[in-house]
């Protein structure tokens, strides 16, 4: 799926269009888990990478069979 990723704020029309899977089965899935760190320009060739605790924290209200 692609995703709209702003670069600059200060300049919306600045964007990527990344390809990025995602998985809205149950946590017990054996297909699920994490992907790889993600690493995500920014305004004035800054990054910024989102690490695993983003995803566990976006996912701890669900149960194992949500």
């Amino acid at each position: 799926m692609a995703v709209i990723m702003t670069i600059d704020q200060w300049n919306p029309s600045q964007q990527q269009y990344p390809v990025e899977t995602f998985c809205y089965g149950p946590k017990s899935c054996a297909f699920y888990k994490p992907g790889p760190t993600r690493h995500v320009p920014g305004r004035k060739r800054m990054s910024w990478e989102e690490e695993d605790w983003v995803d566990e924290d976006a996912t701890a209200h669900r149960g194992p069979d949500e």
